[in-house]
């Protein structure tokens, strides 16, 4: 996560702040695609695939409101998690919306 010491690998959900007041949650999805030639199982590397958008969307001065996770849908405890509807489901939106977004630039012919 920029500026912190926090690694975010994966799929999951993150809560930080001092106090309930300065407090905010958020879900991640870091997603790593490898397209393989169907023909010759060769790696087709596509480093600038949809360099722009992912360039804009760290200029970005607010957050993505899917990333957004209310307090009070944060589980407490931790393995309250793996049961929440909420979570499941907002889970699966981020995770689509990430897929679509990479997926188009990388299943574009060149």
């Amino acid at each position: 996560m920029p500026n912190t010491r926090l690694v975010l690998d994966g799929i999951g959900t993150y809560n930080q702040g001092l106090g309930s007041l300065l407090r905010h949650s958020h879900l991640f999805a870091n997603i790593q695609l490898d397209l393989i030639d169907g023909k010759s199982y060769e790696r087709i590397d596509r480093p600038f695939a949809n360099f722009g958008a992912r360039f804009a969307d760290s200029l970005r001065m607010t957050e993505a409101p899917l990333n957004r996770l209310d307090n009070s849908s944060f589980p407490d405890p931790p393995a309250a998690a793996a049961t929440s509807a909420t979570l499941r489901e907002r889970t699966r939106e981020l995770v689509a919306a990430t897929l679509d977004k990479a997926l188009l630039a990388y299943l574009k012919e060149e």
